[in-house]
């Protein structure tokens, strides 16, 4: 896929408020006890995640530049209609979700030489391709019913909640963590005017942090979604 800076900036963002709506949808969707569908809607959600993760690669030092240039995402399009594929980079950036909140102890059983990171990296990576292609068949089955083994009849609605709720809570949050990310771009790394996607990380913020969006005064859950970069 070739992209313009511009246009890479604008499809990002459709990506990411795409994610964030899926994400919200989905909470709807389980709320309503229809846990199958809420279930493939947390996997679209991440889907759109992982292209979106890498048009930011793409992009990212272009935008902080103010770089209006022309490339072709190759990620994209080698893996773009993948489903599996984009799945598993979005799980790949989840595995940053702690330590991008001071919680570094999910890196343990890395060790200080280059050898011990290599083999703890392809060990996450096979984990991930598994995790993504068994995603990619609860979606489906989150949508469709069909004959399974010995001829049983699986049905979305035969689907229980099982961890769904802590699933689509870590969807969000690694979507919100794209978001901030992207923010502090913004605010210390680019000569570009700001460009910010608040609106989006405000939709995430009940279902991210729910105990925190249950503690918020109600000024705040009414707040408009517009911001002030430099007093944030």
């Amino acid at each position: 896929m070739e992209l313009s800076s511009k246009n890479a900036r604008e499809l990002w963002k459709a990506l990411m408020a795409n994610a964030a709506s899926l994400v919200r949808d989905a909470e709807l969707l389980l709320r309503s006890e229809s846990y199958g569908r809420a279930r493939s809607l947390t996997v679209l959600a991440q889907e759109e995640l992982g292209k979106a993760l890498w048009i930011y690669d793409a992009f990212q030092g272009s935008w902080s530049a103010g770089k209006d240039e022309i490339q072709i995402v190759k990620a994209i399009e080698k893996h773009g209609r993948n489903h599996a594929r984009k799945y598993m980079e979005a799980i790949v950036f989840g595995r940053e979700l702690s330590s991008f909140w001071g919680d570094y102890g999910q890196d343990d059983d890395y060790g200080d030489d280059q050898e011990s990171w290599e083999r703890v990296w392809q060990e996450r990576r096979q984990k991930a391709e598994v995790a993504a292609k068994e995603a990619n068949l609860l979606k489906q089955r989150g949508f469709y019913v069909d004959q399974g083994t010995g001829g049983s009849i699986q049905s979305p609605a035969g689907i229980e909640q099982g961890t769904l709720v802590q699933d689509l809570q870590t969807a969000a949050q690694v979507i919100e963590m794209l978001l901030i990310k992207d923010h502090t771009r913004m605010k210390h790394f680019s000569a570009e005017p700001y460009d910010g996607t608040h609106s989006t990380q405000f939709d995430l913020l009940p279902i991210a942090h729910p105990e925190d969006w249950a503690a918020a005064s109600q000024e705040f859950r009414a707040a408009a979604s517009g911001e002030n970069p430099k007093d944030q």
